[in-house]
Parts: structure tokens; sequence; C-alpha cells
């Protein structure tokens, strides 16, 4: 197996990074969208169904990602940052504010992100060999 740079982000690590991103733009695309409503509402891009896939593979990719950086590196601070989406996603489903959608999946999908780029740059300063 090839040896790691420093600063490389493993492929899992670029697709869980990409899928939060990806929600964040969905959701902030809705808003702007809302002039092709009834096109788009009957569309799978912006349908329940596609919004759960989207939410559920970043949240599984994240935790596994993130839970193993941890067992290696011992900082939390970005399980913090994927608990703090959880939670929002959780005050989402509360709320229920149709309105608001587009607020949660972009506060989500951004914190997410976050969660895989301050993960990145522990790794990238650890001091330890880290094996892919």
């Amino acid at each position: 197996m090839a040896k790691r740079g420093k600063y490389e982000w493993l492929a899992v690590e670029k697709l869980g990074f990409s899928l939060s991103l990806l929600c964040a733009i969905h959701c902030l695309s809705l808003p702007l969208l809302v002039f092709f409503a009834p096109y788009l509402s009957s569309n799978f891009a912006f349908s329940e169904g596609f919004e759960w896939i989207l939410v559920g593979l970043s949240f599984v990719l994240a935790f596994v990602i993130l839970y193993i950086d941890f067992k290696k590196h011992r900082k939390a601070k970005p399980l913090w940052y994927l608990a703090a989406a959880a939670g929002i996603k959780i005050l989402d489903l509360l709320i229920h504010a149709k309105g608001l959608d587009w607020v949660f999946g972009l506060s989500l999908g951004i914190f997410i992100a976050l969660a895989y780029w301050v993960n990145f740059q522990h790794k990238s300063a650890c001091t330890c060999k880290i094996k892919a």
C-alpha cells in the first residue's frame, strides 16, 4: 500500500466532506428556487426520501470516520461538531417548520463539513504514524 502524505485526505473522507457540502448546497438552493416550486415539489432531488438518504449517509460516514480518528488521536472536537449537527437535525424534526427547512439543512451540512475540517486539522498536526 502506498504511503499517505501528511496532508492527504483519504478517499472516504473526501466523500464524507463532499456529501456534507452537497447537503448544505442542496438546502441553500431550495429557497432560491422557490419560484419553480410546483415543478420541484415532484422532483426527486427535493423529495423527503432524497433528503433522508443524504442526511443519513452523511451522519453514518462522518461518525465512522471521526470515531476511528478519535480513537487514534483523542481529539473530541470533531465529534462535538457532529453532535451539534445531530442536535440541529433533532431540533428541525421537533419544530417541523417547513419555511425554515433550508436554515436547518444548511446548518447541518456546515457543521458536518466543519467536523471533517477540524478532524483533518488534528490529523495534519499529529506527529504519530497513521496507518491507512
